[in-house]
Order: C-alpha cells, then structure tokens, then sequence
C-alpha cells in the first residue's frame, strides 16, 4: 500500500524530473500513482507481465530519488512554493529556467547513442547552478 506522502512526493519528483525517466516509466508511474491502478491492472491494459510492471515502477521511483538526491531540485521547488526556505529568509529559484535546462537534458539523455557526456555534464552544471546547489 502506498501512503499519500509517498504519493504526493513521486507526483513532485516526476513533475521535475518526469522527463529524465523512459516513456515506460513515466506512463506505469503515472498510471499507479496519479491515476492509482494496480500493478495487475496496468499490466492487463499493457499485455505485459505484472513483474514487468513493477520493475518499471521500481526502477522509475529509484531514478527519480536518485535524481533529487543529486540535484535536490523538487525540494528547492517545494520550498520556493511556499517561499520560504529553511533559513526563514526569501528564496528564488527561476522555475522557467529550471524546466526549460531539465527539458533540454531530457533530449540528451534520450539519444540512442551517446558519444559524448560533456554536454550532459554541462547541462547537469547548469541545473545545479540554476537551483543555487554548489556544483
């Protein structure tokens, strides 16, 4: 069973970081979190296996922690919101700019072949500085 915070945080990761997953993914995510279908059901509608289902929502919630525990970025988003961060003092973070550099590192990530990573790690660069983290 998946509590509402666990809910109500994987809807906040996949809003930031919905773009860096595979189209699998953000589809089972979605579907099992915000539209709260069980993994049989998913399944069904896929004609795929259950444990397929649940690897690609094992490994999509995995990805997205492992991106907010480099970049922090939801967490930045979830204090800006309430516009205060934990200092007590006002924080502003340029959320057009925040998406728009996810946006362009989600075309990077989801090149068939990879060549070259230095654009990911400038894009990546970018994203920490946006969101005021040291790189």
């Amino acid at each position: 069973m998946t509590s509402i915070d666990e809910k109500k945080q994987i809807a906040l990761m996949m809003d930031v970081y919905g773009g860096l997953l595979t189209d699998r993914q953000r589809e089972f995510l979605d579907l099992h979190f915000n539209e709260d279908l069980s993994y049989g059901e998913i399944a069904d509608n896929s004609n795929i296996s259950r444990q397929a289902v649940h690897d690609a929502i094992q490994h999509g919630k995995k990805s997205l922690l492992r991106f907010e525990e480099e970049l922090g970025l939801a967490a930045k988003l979830e204090k800006n919101h309430d516009g205060v961060n934990s200092s007590g003092s006002e924080e502003s973070v340029d959320l057009s700019a925040l998406r728009d550099e996810i946006q362009a590192l989600s075309g990077l990530i989801h090149d068939d072949i990879i060549y070259d990573v230095v654009p990911i790690q400038r894009s990546i660069r970018r994203l920490k500085d946006l969101a005021g983290m040291e790189s």
